[in-house]
């Protein structure tokens, strides 16, 4: 399965940046996984629970990392806007289709729990990110 199909994108969060220790890092290739409206428009539409919802940045930073490799970071709903912790946690993005858009449902949960075995047992592709800090990530 390509990423670009998945409807479902799970990685550890890890340190996370930025102040509010809400943004991730994504490569050129788990990128893909949003819809190039999404990547055009440099934001993607991100709900949280039935209540809390925003458009969040998803910027193309393009910094070279020891190789040229283009990054993305996207902006989680901080905490202080109803967002969770994530600093440390497992995300999960699951794609849903509306209409002619796309949202993206969050849902966190601790590392080892349940929710993060589920993930990983119906995940088509797992694997880490690069760096010294690598992070598991899987899609299904």
């Amino acid at each position: 399965m390509l990423i670009e199909t998945a409807t479902h994108l799970w990685f550890e969060a890890g340190d996370m940046s930025g102040g509010s220790r809400n943004q991730i890092e994504f490569s050129e290739e788990l990128v893909r996984f949003f819809d190039d409206d999404s990547r055009a428009a440099e934001q993607v539409f991100v709900a949280y629970d039935k209540t809390i919802k925003a458009f969040c940045p998803l910027t193309n930073r393009g910094q070279d990392y020891g190789q040229w490799t283009n990054i993305w970071r996207l902006g989680l709903i901080t905490k202080s806007k109803g967002g969770v912790d994530y600093q440390g946690r497992v995300i999960c993005l699951e794609k849903r289709k509306i209409g002619q858009k796309y949202v993206y449902v969050i849902t966190v949960t601790d590392l080892n729990s349940t929710s993060h075995k589920d993930w990983i047992s119906k995940s088509t592709y797992v694997s880490t990110t690069g760096g010294a800090k690598g992070r598991a990530f899987g899609y299904f």
